[in-house]
This record gives C-alpha cells, structure tokens and sequence, in this order.
C-alpha cells in the first residue's frame, strides 16, 4: 500500500512540474531591474523601451506578459528555477562573466536589438584627476554586481579590495555622490539618461576612457522554445516600424538595431 501510495505522489509531483513547464512557455515573465531608459517606474507605472517592448513582444504572440523585479546578481537563478522564463534589461550578450565564461555558454540569446557601450562616471570636482584609463588603477570603484561593467570596473581598479558591487546601476551612482568610490562603471544608454541631470548635476561621463561596444539581446533558459518565437515577434516590430518609434520615444534611436540579417 505504501508502494502504491508513493507511486501516486511521484506520478501528481511530475504531472505538476509538466503543467508548471508548460505554463511557463505560454506566459513572457519578464526578469528584470530598475534601469532607466529600458524598465522605470513613471507615475506608479513600469514604463521603458525593453518594458513596452516585451509588451509589443506578448502582443505579437498573442500570450500575457508579467514583470518580476530581481537582484541581477541572481539572474541565472531566477531563469533556472522558472520565477522567470526571460531576462530582458539591457542584458549584454556579447561578453564573458566575472567567471570567464561567455554569457553564450548559460543561456540561449535573441537577436541582438540594441548596441551599448560601458562608461565611466565621475564626479564633476574630479575632472581633472581621472581622465585615462591609467587614472582609475587602485582607486576605490564601483559596478552592479553581474553586469557587464563589474567586470570592467574590476580591471581599471586592479584590486578587488577596492572594488564596491552594488545591487543596481542607481546605487553605484549613489555610493558615487555620497564620496564611498571615486569612479562608476553603468551602461551609456543609462548614462546618456541621468548623468548631468535633476539628481545627477553635479556627476559626468568621462568620454577619453573607451570602452569595447556591446550588444544587448533577450536571455532564456537552454532550449526554451520561447527563444524562436521572440525572435519571429522581433522581426515583425522592427520591418512594421515599432522598434524604431519606441527608440526615438527613449532617445535611443542611435542604439537600436533593426537588421537582424
């Protein structure tokens, strides 16, 4: 009788993660942090390029589409436990970890649909101290942890004693004005946002440092047949003009890419 009752369980315990697995597929839970211009909060609403985009995205595939705020440090985590089936937020596809392990080899991509590049901030009193990449070896720095510009942060520093990871792109800026670091690395299209501006007159991009370009693109769980699906929605908003109107509604008509050829 035990057998038979355990047999059962197993047999309901494996119909609901098949269920929970098709769901999933049938539903763009979208992965994502506070990251101006892509996924913002404006008058109590999520609003931003890669949030209107996924909306245009559902729409296309005629599926509902739900947004789940993470700490991105955990993005994979979140992909493989299913809290989420995408990670759409400026999510840099052309580059490695702080593992060393090409982003390629964890999940599967999408079109790349924007270029971007990491910048450095600083503050404007520091113009003249930190204007090369030279300038930045053994000061206190700081990044998001798991983003793309941990990684470049860490090499400029040099020592990772003197590294800061933060849980978001607006908190480097915060640990910036309050004097914790001397530089931030954040993706341009944020920086092209808020630096300069309201709450971040007083902070500059350093324009002389360069920084190898990037390409942001979808992430999804190997495998997941969502990928294609996007891919085909992708195509349809970028040849009927969406993907250009939502660029030019953010100021990133300069970043979008709309040729996946």
């Amino acid at each position: 009788m035990k057998k038979i009752l355990c047999l059962a369980i197993a047999l309901v315990m494996c119909a609901c993660v098949f269920a929970s697995c098709a769901q999933n597929e049938d539903k763009l839970i979208v992965g994502y942090t506070i990251y101006e211009p892509m996924n913002y909060e404006k008058d109590g609403k999520l609003v931003g390029f890669d949030t209107e985009l996924a909306e245009a995205v559902a729409k296309e595939l005629g599926i509902e589409v739900e947004f789940k705020l993470i700490q991105w440090s955990n993005k994979y985590l979140e992909l493989e436990s299913g809290n989420v089936n995408c990670l759409w937020n400026g999510f840099t596809s052309n580059c490695a970890d702080d593992d060393g392990i090409q982003r390629s080899e964890k999940v599967d991509f999408s079109h790349a649909y924007m270029r971007n590049e990491q910048v450095v901030v600083i503050r404007k009193a520091d113009e003249s101290k930190y204007a090369t990449a030279d300038s930045l070896k053994g000061v206190k720095g700081a990044a998001e942890a798991g983003s793309a510009g941990e990684g470049v942060a860490k090499g400029f520093i040099g020592d990772d004693s003197k590294y800061t990871a933060c849980t978001a792109q607006t908190a480097t800026l915060t640990e910036l004005m309050g004097n914790k670091v001397e530089f931030v690395v954040i993706d341009k299209t944020m920086a092209k946002t808020l630096i300069g501006n309201g709450n971040y007159a007083d902070l500059m991009m350093v324009e002389s440092i360069e920084i190898p370009a990037e390409e942001y693109s979808i992430g999804f769980k190997k495998g997941s047949e969502l990928t294609e699906k996007v891919n085909g929605a992708l195509e349809t908003l970028a040849a009927n003009g969406t993907m250009t109107e939502l660029a030019e509604k953010y100021g990133l008509e300069n970043y979008v890419i709309t040729d996946f050829n």
